[in-house]
This record gives structure tokens, sequence and C-alpha cells, in this order.
């Protein structure tokens, strides 16, 4: 498609004359100032080009080393049981403990960081296993699937009620004849470096009960906030009890990762079944008209534009002035213990479905934002600006097979799922709306 002169002359006559119409027939011709004397501009508004939502399933997600630990588990009647644990290798600040220090007893605490999904008011549980292998990847990265062997029998567990808004900590009490022996070693510096620390305690793994059904809750890695802390005491010489600590925090280190989240979803029964390669992609025709995201566990909804090179068929020479599209969450699928996110990345895939660049228009990142405006109504729907996008595709030598994939901003330390209404959904399609130039060259 060629340029039109005097450009801006027609971008201000397309915001006062859009004409909300899919058929070229009934688009009024407007006439233009007199650089076009002898052409006719027509603008149009297309919401006939097929929109097709669909939902698949990345290998893995990294999720070592992001900003929090997830534990818990969940049940929900679309994505069936959702499960989070922690595997973390410690450290301490420094390797010193008084020589006169008496080890009193031993806690885990855990400080909220304030996240949470799923039903809070439900009894949670934390079982503590020691690790039988160290906490290293095999490649750069630990990921959602990663796992590491761990004792079978916890050293400790507690049952609790979530308080993610809460100031309070969590602390799991350790028995102590667990912890004697890693205190005195540090305390009689046979233990001085991490490498000989991982010979008495290479981690904890932190996992949710087998029949929990409540909800993934965040805690801290913060230094002062989630640690293994040691409660000590020394007597001076006038036989005065003087109660001290010592912490083991997550290490921190730069050379490897040292903690991550093992997050995983019971798919059996679920639209999400067949979805064991990335390949495989879900057509909302398949799940009850609708397509899905779920962070952490890796489902991305993949968006496709299959006809959009119809606008050739178009009589004459035309511009592209705007393309966008337009998504419904359903409102029973969202609440506030289930809430949706406000904005969403929009990112180009390849056909293999690797998710490539964030798509960026004039304006900067290009995102799916949430527009609540008519939110009492329950209308509240995703809308993201294509225009960039869908001038690529139309303009794109030799074709490529790529779509648009659609996922939440922390897509590695979260949970978060969200339902979309898809293309042939009864309640609200899918829908992109084109906003197209029309001129006739001056003869």
């Amino acid at each position: 498609m060629k340029s039109i002169a005097c450009f801006v002359s027609i971008v201000c006559i397309v915001i006062i004359f859009i004409s909300c119409s899919s058929e070229e027939e009934s688009i009024p011709v407007i006439e233009v100032g007199q650089d076009f004397t002898n052409s006719n501009i027509r603008v149009m508004s297309i919401d006939t080009f097929s929109v097709e939502l669909s939902t698949y399933k990345l290998d893995s997600v990294i999720t070592s080393s992001t900003n929090r630990l997830l534990i818990g588990q969940y049940t929900d009647a679309i994505f069936g049981t959702v499960k989070s644990g922690s595997y973390l290798e410690f450290t301490p600040i420094e390797y010193d403990i008084p020589d006169d220090a008496e080890l009193d007893s031993i806690a885990l605490v855990l400080n909220y960081d304030g996240y949470f999904y799923s039903d809070t008011t439900k009894v949670s549980s934390i079982h503590v296993h020691k690790l039988s292998d160290e906490v290293v990847p095999e490649e750069d990265a630990f990921y959602n699937t990663s796992t590491i062997a761990y004792e079978e029998v916890p050293i400790s567990s507690v049952n609790y009620y979530p308080r993610p808004y809460g100031k309070d900590s969590l602390h799991i009490s350790i028995p102590i004849g667990l912890g004697q022996e890693l205190f005195n070693q540090i305390r009689d510096n046979s233990i001085t470096s991490d490498i000989d620390l991982r010979n008495e305690l290479k981690g904890l793994a932190l996992l949710p009960g087998e029949t929990d059904d409540s909800s993934v809750i965040g805690f801290s890695i913060g230094n002062e906030e989630t640690y293994l802390r040691f409660f000590y005491t020394i007597v001076d010489s006038e036989f005065e009890e003087d109660e001290q600590t010592y912490d083991l925090i997550i290490n921190s280190s730069e050379t490897y990762p040292t903690y991550f989240n093992a997050i995983s979803s019971a798919s059996e029964g679920t639209y999400f079944e067949p979805l064991i390669d990335q390949e495989i992609n879900l057509p909302s025709s398949d799940a009850n008209n609708r397509s899905y995201i779920q962070a952490g566990v890796g489902l991305i909804t993949k968006i496709e534009l299959p006809s959009i090179k119809n606008i050739y068929q178009i009589s004459g020479t035309g511009t592209l002035m705007s393309a966008a599209l337009t998504i419904k969450p359903p409102p029973q699928v969202y609440d506030d213990l289930k809430p949706i996110s406000d904005s969403l990345f929009v990112n180009t895939i390849d056909q293999n479905n690797d998710i490539g660049a964030q798509l960026i228009n004039g304006n900067g990142e290009v995102y799916a934002l949430l527009n609540e405006s008519n939110k009492e109504f329950n209308e509240i729907v995703y809308e993201i600006p294509l225009g960039v996008y869908v001038e690529d595709e139309l303009s794109e030598t030799p074709e490529i097979e790529n779509a648009i994939a659609i996922f939440p901003q922390n897509f590695n330390n979260t949970v978060d799922q969200i339902v979309l209404e898809g293309e042939n959904s009864d309640d609200f399609e899918a829908e992109l709306i084109i906003t197209y130039a029309i001129y006739d060259e001056n003869e």
C-alpha cells in the first residue's frame, strides 16, 4: 500500500468522520480539502476479520532466583489442582558464633510478601524436608518442572491460616536435635564456608500438604524477613543469661541460582490434558469457546488473525489507521480470592510457539490493558492496540507463521490465572476492529 499525500489532513478527517460499517457500499464519501478536490476519501471501521484464540503450554518456566517463595495448593474447577513448593539453600552473614554459646531452640521464620491466590480462609500446611542433593541446576537455571531429592520424612510441619496482609510472620519450630551438630560445628570453626555448610545442610524443601485445598502464598526472600534462626544463650561471669540469635539466610549467590519454586497443575480431566508439548494448540472451540492463561504453570493464550490480508480485496488504494483487539474475561471466573491482572504482556510468537519480542508502537511497549469503565455491569474487557502488528503482517514478505501471545507480567513468580472469551463465545466474541482509509488517485 502506498502512502497518501497530506496524511495529516486525512488523520484529522478520520477522527471526525469514522463510519461504523463493515460494508464498503454503506461508507459515506468524504470530500477532502483543496489538495484533494479530485479525490474521494472513504473511512471505514471493519469488525469482520476473523480472530482465532487458542491455549498452549510452555515446556517449562524459569522460576529460580525470583523475588518470592511460593508455597501452597488449591483445586480449581477449570485448572485442576495447582501446587507450589520451594527449594532453597542457606548461608550465614558470617561464620561466627561465640565460643561459650549454648543452643536453646531453632525456628524457620517466613515473612509474608503480600501475595496470595485462592482461599486464605482455609487451613494451609507446610512440610519442611531436608534436601538430599545440593541446590545446583543442571543448566543455568531452575524451572517450574525442576525438583531436588529430599528426605521423605519431614523434619517439621505446621498447619496455619495464612495472613498475607498481616505483620506477623510464620514461625515453624525445628527440632533442636536436627540443628545442634550444625550449630556446634559453626561455633567450633569446623564449618567456615558454604562448601562446609552444604556437607551438613544442603538445603530445605518447603512443600504443601498432599491433601491441601486452600491457597498459594507468597513469602519474602529478604535477609531480614525469611531465615533459619538459632536462639542461643551466653552465660557471663556473673551468671546472667544473655539471649542472642544466629541466622542462616537464603543464599543469594550470583554464581548460580540457589532457590526456586516448583509449580505444577494436575491436568487430568481438564481441557489442558492434551497439552503435552509446547507446539500443541488447544483451540477455544475445543475448550468451552474460551482460552486460558496461568502463570507459573506455563499456560498462554495465543491469538491469530488468519484473514487479515483480505483487506486487499477492498477496491481502491488505502492505508491502515488503527487496529484494536477486544477480549472479555467472563465475570464468573474471577473474584477477590482469584483476582485478575490489570495488564498483560503482548509478545510475538513463532510457529513453534516460542516467545519473541514484546510488541512496540509509537507510544512504547504494547500491553493488553483492562478497561473497567463498565465494571458495575460486569463488562470489563482487555483492549490491545495492534496497529503496528497488523501493518507488519500486511507488508510481510515472505509470509511467516507467527502470532501473538498474551500472559501476565509476573508470569514466573505467581500462579495467576485468566480465562478469556473466544471468537465464538455466546457472551462476547473476541473482536478485531480495524479503521481503514480508502482513497482514489487523481486522474
